[in-house]
């Protein structure tokens, strides 16, 4: 009984797919003002596509299709964002045009040092936060606790 379990438990396993995250495939080709989205060594059909400005402008909608064509002629902007939705899964890519070509966002565009500014007072403090001149026990001074007897 044990091993018809474990059995089963195993052929459940293995039937497992994974999920492809069809944003990360997307590509787009054309001018700023004329261009097509399209999904990259995919074979199947999107259920869904909307594509937007920041200011809710609805530029194309689309269902049943593997590509999308835009027309940004009429104000013409420099960030859109693209959603699709296939299988009840929905995900968003942001375009931006760099001047010659539109470009995903990605999250971290630059990372920069922070420079700490320590602070050194030398003023001593007890466990409640009140300042002290002589210390007993345990105590506070530049961020770091002491202990005297």
């Amino acid at each position: 009984m044990k091993k018809t379990i474990l059995i089963l438990l195993v052929s459940l396993g293995l039937q497992t797919q994974a999920q492809i995250n069809y944003c990360d495939s997307l590509t787009a080709s054309g001018t700023q003002s004329q261009f097509t989205i399209e999904i990259n060594g995919v074979n199947t059909l999107i259920d869904y596509w909307v594509t937007t400005s920041s200011d809710s402008v609805v530029f194309q909608e689309d269902s049943m299709s593997m590509y999308q064509m835009i027309y940004n002629s009429q104000f013409v902007y420099d960030t859109l964002t693209t959603c699709i939705t296939h299988s009840a899964n929905t995900c968003c890519v942001t375009w931006i045009w760099d001047g010659t070509s539109w470009a995903k966002m990605m999250l971290a565009t630059g990372v920069e040092s922070i420079n700490t500014i320590k602070l050194i007072s030398n003023k001593m403090y007890d466990l409640y936060g009140r300042e002290i001149i002589k210390p007993k026990g345990l105590y506070i001074k530049n961020n770091k606790l002491y202990y005297v007897k």
